[in-house]
């Protein structure tokens, strides 16, 4: 069975393509992983061992390799056996690169949208969902009152489920290190969801199975203690969007301004 990996930023559109995928029975997807937020912890235990101080670091290197790279296998196998290919799904391996890398020489299918949709996307959450509120106090903005927007949009960007996907992307774009990453964005899918999908299976290393994006069964969803960030609209078929604007000339300025390699990089006209 061969591992893969997969992750991104917010809603970008991963909980769709895991539903879609999942209607072959030949790729098995765990989501929300544990192992790339674990992983860091069990190395740190192991190497703390008193027992395992003195021994060859290099031998011992290539057992917590080898333990992890079967370790994942025999997990895919348990989730299931019939499937070729395991995709173990994580935003927070953007977090983990070392280990993504030097570990399981790890592939990975990144999901990006639009700074903009996204940050709007949340915007509308906050406006719409009364949970979502209680999130923010309005002590945090006394500091600048007169554009709350802006304020909640610089948080937005700095809580780790956006901070630490888009430092690893800017991470693998500035080390020019794509071989190994596969960016799949929400515009094309939306637009063209057969051939993302070609590109998707391609990366797996698979051949192509038809599938049906008129009829899409939710197999994955978004637990309750991800929301508000992580509040998924399920839908039965793949379409666009049409979302008003939310968003004032100063936070569409700060976003294109302080993340202007994304733009250059993702989406430069």
């Amino acid at each position: 069975m061969k591992v893969f990996f997969s992750g991104g930023l917010p809603k970008s559109g991963s909980n769709m393509i895991k539903n879609v995928l999942s209607q072959n029975d030949k790729i098995s997807i765990y989501p929300y992983s544990p192992f790339a937020e674990s992983l860091s912890t069990i190395k740190s235990t192991l190497f703390n061992q008193e027992e395992l101080k003195n021994r060859n670091i290099g031998s011992f290197e290539e057992c917590i390799k080898q333990f992890f790279n079967q370790g994942m296998v025999g997990w895919a196998k348990g989730l299931n056996k019939k499937a070729s290919v395991y995709i173990d799904d994580s935003r927070y391996w953007l977090g983990n690169l070392e280990d993504l890398e030097n570990i399981f020489n790890g592939k990975m299918i990144v999901f990006i949208k639009d700074l903009k949709s996204i940050i709007n996307s949340l915007e509308y959450i906050y406006l719409n969902k009364i949970d979502y509120k209680t999130n923010f106090t309005n002590d945090f903005y006394q500091y600048q009152p007169n554009n709350k927007q802006l304020q909640r949009v610089i948080k937005f960007f700095d809580m780790d489920f956006i901070k630490i996907p888009l430092t690893g992307i800017h991470r693998i774009i500035e080390e020019k290190n794509k071989d190994n990453f596969l960016f799949t964005k929400y515009e094309n899918l939306v637009l063209n969801p057969e051939k993302e999908l070609r590109n998707i299976y391609k990366f797996l290393n698979m051949k192509y199975s038809q599938h049906d994006f008129n009829n899409i069964k939710v197999f994955y969803n978004t637990p309750l203690s991800n929301i508000p960030y992580g509040a998924v609209r399920n839908f039965n078929k793949i379409e666009k969007l049409n979302t008003k604007n939310l968003l004032n000339k100063e936070t569409i300025m700060y976003i294109e301004t302080n993340f202007k390699w994304f733009y250059d990089h993702f989406y430069k006209v």
